[in-house]
């Protein structure tokens, strides 16, 4: 039986998950060397302007490559690896990103999808401890980097721009391709199955998850209108609230001043 990480946030359990999705031998790689080093070497003539990058290889589970990471986030570039790199992310992004990478895992390394060398691409916010203890906002973009003949993508390459220091900022998940035009279906698909993830770990109940949706959606709602359209008393609505908050709190590690703050977060990360 293959792990299962999705109720773990730990690298090893994410590891062990991807390694398993990989047949003991692989069709034929179709990109070639040569076309990944001139593509290396063109995004190592940017590092420059606040940019770094890493390989990983899949079928391992390790960081292959990296450029810029000592510059812009002060760690040693040789000590520099994938379990390092997750141990870096804002404690409140782990888990929403482990949900997007699973996903993106179990669909895109076996074979569901064609794929072509740096075409599709998949992009984010994430928050990174810089060496100094400080967190820095960067925007992320993987791209597809290696696969076989039967579309089992093998490598990608994730990009990172620099933009400030991190306030609280929701992962605003994109699927697009290099000519910038939005991958609905398959975005589509993936973070369905992230949603389905996220509500199988039960840490909101169904009434309060109703309760944020409406708030996410319908910024101003009050809570007398919640209580009408729901068909229970104000002060449930207020309990609700209350509790969707306090467990917000705790599992995204922001302090959210209000319920609806909370709920347009969730809805921004894709969750709601």
């Amino acid at each position: 039986m293959r792990p299962d990480p999705a109720n773990a946030a730990d690298f090893d359990s994410l590891q062990q998950h991807v390694i398993a999705l990989f047949p003991p031998e692989l069709d034929k790689l179709v990109v070639s060397a040569q076309a990944q080093q001139l593509e290396m070497e063109s995004l190592q003539r940017t590092i420059g302007s606040e940019r770094f990058f890493f390989v990983v290889d899949l079928v391992k589970f390790a960081m292959t490559h990296s450029y810029g990471v000592q510059r812009w986030l002060g760690y040693s570039e040789k000590e520099f690896n994938l379990k390092k790199y997750w141990s870096i992310v804002h404690p409140g992004r782990q888990k929403a990103l482990l949900g997007v990478a699973l996903q993106l895992y179990n669909t895109l390394c076996t074979g569901r999808f064609a794929l072509e060398f740096m075409v599709q691409r998949y992009s984010s916010l994430v928050a990174l401890r810089h060496y100094n203890g400080k967190y820095l906002l960067a925007k992320k973009t993987s791209s597809v980097f290696q696969y076989d003949k039967t579309n089992r993508l093998t490598a990608y390459i994730d990009e990172f721009t620099l933009i400030g220091d991190y306030n609280g900022e929701a992962l605003n998940p994109v699927f697009f391709n290099n000519r910038g035009e939005h991958e609905l279906e398959r975005g589509g698909i993936i973070m369905q199955q992230v949603v389905e993830q996220f509500l199988g770990m039960k840490i909101f109940s169904t009434k309060e998850l109703q309760t944020a949706r409406r708030l996410a959606y319908e910024p101003g709602i009050t809570q007398a209108q919640l209580a009408a359209e729901l068909g229970v008393a104000v002060s449930t609505i207020d309990t609700y609230c209350k509790r969707f908050l306090h467990k917000a709190r705790e599992f995204f590690h922001h302090d959210f001043s209000t319920a609806s703050e909370a709920a347009a977060f969730l809805k921004k990360e894709g969750l709601l």
